[in-house]
């Protein structure tokens, strides 16, 4: 199998897990062996990510190689082939990276302990606006906001949620931004491009996209990613959308939240 072919299956592979956890499940299998297959289903999407970066640097080396000392030698056309040579192979790498991240999700130890989400949040809001400092963005993030849980991993939940927010409102003239709580639930709402309920049902899984990538870019792996941390927590999430009309995503985090 090649090598696309490996990662398009272990993408499948990460897709379909929830579904044959279930499927497992209701055959009554021995949940050490479920546990298991998920095991080495994690440690197969590391090593994958993993070791297929060092070939993608060799590549993204050699083909910037021949654009610095022989483009002049090059036609009109080569020089357009070798710069979408040059464009998918950092897709890839952002790609290995994303699985990276979501294997990361699972792997590391979780350690509970009370997490200020309010200031978090408002470190991830900084951030976020001095990378497009021109921008008419407003973060409203209520005080007071708290967790029992991995302060890690909490801030990978706030850096998705809140960068897809500020991703998905650049269309604005004015963005507004919002972190608060309903109940033992945090709440992240924006008024940018919103989404299709149709679609809803997939949103959380690997390299699922409800834009197109010539809009927004990204690789759609930051929800499959939040998911799994609030999965890890004991907790649960889901979002509303309205194309045109901006997106509100609710998430418990287990015991202990506020």
């Amino acid at each position: 199998m090649s090598t696309g072919g490996q990662l398009l299956a272990l993408v499948d592979q990460l897709a379909g897990e929830d579904g044959r956890a279930g499927a497992v499940r209701e055959l009554g299998v021995d949940d050490d062996i479920e546990r298991r297959r998920a095991e080495e289903l994690d440690a197969l999407s590391y090593s994958v990510s993993h070791d297929l970066r060092a070939p993608l640097r060799s590549l993204e080396g050699f083909s910037q190689i021949l654009l610095d000392e022989h483009a002049a030698g090059l036609s009109d056309e080569a020089r357009d082939y070798l710069e979408r040579i040059r464009a998918n192979v950092e897709r890839m790498g952002h790609m290995f990276d994303a699985l990276l991240e979501l294997s990361h999700a699972d792997r590391t130890h979780l350690r509970r302990e009370r997490t200020d989400i309010s200031a978090q949040a408002r470190e991830v809001a900084a951030e976020l606006a001095t990378t497009e400092p021109g921008r008419a963005v407003r973060f409203d993030i209520a005080d007071g906001l708290t967790a029992q849980g991995d302060p890690h991993l909490i801030r990978l939940v706030l850096q998705n949620l809140l960068g897809n927010a500020f991703k998905f409102t650049a269309g604005q003239a004015e963005a507004v931004i919002t972190v608060g709580a309903e109940g033992d639930r945090f709440v992240v709402r924006d008024n940018g491009a919103g989404f299709d309920m149709g679609h809803a049902h997939r949103m959380f899984d690997p390299f699922q996209r409800l834009h197109p990538a010539s809009e927004f870019a990204g690789t759609g792996i930051g929800l499959a990613v939040v998911r799994r941390i609030v999965a890890r927590h004991g907790g649960h999430i889901d979002a509303d959308g309205t194309p045109g009309a901006g997106a509100v995503f609710r998430f418990s985090l287990g015991r202990g939240s506020r």
